[in-house]
């Protein structure tokens, strides 16, 4: 299994940047789901949610460096920037099930205030509602995978 990606290329051809390929990672995936939620309206819902910055040594940040997680995980909670694992748990739970999300779709949620432990949906980055790209990556996607 590759743990680095020090053999490949940014899409633009310059060395891969894992901070680069981290954030454009979370752009694709509210471009994606943009075009799932115009794509299947009224079929079904499709939004996006982040549990916000959780750098639990013993959870998400289980495969980091141990000295690296458990300092980082100590600075956000004094920073008050952490979230927890069971408001990133209870979040997810409730879009899932909650009958106000009924019917919602194309939202993103995420935590706001950073840290408070607040679920509120808000608009995605200018960058993120660019549709022509929305549509790209679909169709870009859907070639990878034979459709």
């Amino acid at each position: 299994m590759v743990n680095d990606g020090s053999g490949f290329n940014m899409i633009d051809g310059s060395s891969y940047d894992p901070d680069k390929a981290y954030k454009d990672s979370k752009l694709c995936n509210m471009l994606f789901m943009a075009e799932a939620a115009r794509r299947y309206k009224g079929k079904f819902t499709v939004n996006a949610f982040s549990p916000g910055l959780i750098a639990d040594p013993k959870g998400f940040f289980r495969n980091q460096d141990p000295l690296f997680a458990s300092t980082f995980n100590t600075i956000t909670k004094v920073a008050g920037v952490a979230e927890s694992n069971e408001f990133g748990g209870s979040g997810l739970a409730y879009m899932a099930t909650d009958a106000s999300m009924d019917g919602a779709t194309g939202g993103w949620y995420d935590s706001v205030p950073v840290g408070k432990h607040q679920l509120s949906k808000h608009a995605p980055s200018i960058e993120a509602q660019n549709v022509d790209e929305q549509k790209l990556l679909w169709m870009l996607s859907a070639k990878l995978v034979g459709t």
